[in-house]
């Protein structure tokens, strides 16, 4: 996504929307139609698998369902690897490369139908749990009106429009909004019973001090904790803490490392490996201390945001306890 889309346009677009399909949501259908152009441009013409079944297990997975059986296979959170590893080989790619060598385009890469019907669940699957996973809202029926109508030749907009749609949205309003949305949930939070505010406006609420005489100083202490950390929405974006992994992780975990299974991960790192706020935050109680920090975009992950979950500027909060810390 390289150009941003001028302020008549994004009017134009949901002003269109609005009156074309007064149940359409435009950012919903917007990333709907970049998802289906990925799939008829990019992977149908290299993989010729069906795109009933790829949009069939989108639309069951984004419903409710976790998983899907198809042709006997399962595919779930914590097997969507596993399977993906015994399809995705160097065979394939063997196949992949005679298929596109093929000038009359007749070629085959799956010769088998289950093979095929399950390779294209695959796809479908790392679609949806990709979805599901995003830190926005998503209309469902927006989005896979968008797979339906493009699908069929009847898009509302090309894919020109809907590139420079999700370009002004992600790199402009998305960032404005966090911004104002992480002020405000940060106003109410200092507000509230024992949390005080650093100089440079961390929020912190001591749980428990710890033993003052073994703690961090300096940016190169090590410390091991055990931590939480959620979105503004109370959402976990990444935990150690057993009981606050997500589902699918515990899932993943238990299936492929039962020894871990059920307990906390104490992870070590130095102070001057991680965001600001925890430099600076790490450094109010000692060991065997609890805090919980609330952490400005500023000093947390900043305009860019990390991964799918945490946008921005997002400001963060993460409940922290310090097990163990090494002074160097």
């Amino acid at each position: 996504m390289k150009q941003i889309l001028s302020t008549v346009l994004i009017v134009l677009c949901t002003f269109f929307s609005a009156n074309a399909k007064e149940k359409t949501d435009t950012l919903s259908y917007m990333i709907g139609l970049q998802v289906s152009n990925d799939i008829e441009n990019n992977i149908l013409p290299q993989l010729k698998l069906d795109y009933d079944v790829i949009q069939k297990t989108i639309k069951k997975l984004l419903a409710s369902d976790k998983s899907i059986n198809i042709e006997g296979t399962t595919i779930s959170p914590a097997t969507i690897n596993e399977v993906a590893g015994k399809y995705f080989n160097n065979e394939l790619q063997a196949k992949v490369i005679a298929a596109m060598e093929d000038s009359t385009g007749t070629t085959e890469v799956f010769k088998d139908p289950k093979e095929k019907k399950i390779v294209s669940a695959l796809i479908g699957a790392d679609y949806a749990y990709n979805m599901k996973s995003m830190p926005y809202d998503i209309d469902k029926a927006s989005f896979m009106q968008a797979l339906e109508e493009n699908h069929n030749g009847k898009a509302m907009f090309t894919a020109e429009e809907s590139t420079d749609y999700l370009n002004n949205y992600f790199a402009v309003i998305v960032p404005q909004k966090n911004k104002k949305d992480s002020e405000a949930w940060l106003a109410g939070i200092e507000k509230q019973e024992g949390v005080k505010k650093t100089e440079s406006g961390i929020l912190y609420k001591i749980e428990a001090d710890g033993d003052m005489n073994t703690k961090a100083v300096k940016d190169q202490d090590v410390v091991k904790v055990i931590y939480t950390g959620t979105t503004r929405k109370g959402e976990v974006f990444d935990s150690n803490r057993w009981d606050d992994m997500p589902d699918e992780r515990k899932a993943m975990i238990e299936q492929n490392y039962p020894d871990k299974a059920k307990k906390d991960s104490p992870i070590e790192f130095p102070l001057d490996r991680v965001i600001k706020g925890w430099t600076e935050g790490m450094k109010l109680i000692g060991k065997g201390g609890k805090i919980t920090l609330w952490i400005p975009a500023g000093l947390a992950y900043g305009e860019r945001g990390a991964g799918q979950h945490i946008g921005p500027n997002e400001a963060l909060r993460f409940d922290i306890e310090l097990l163990d810390v090494t002074v160097k």
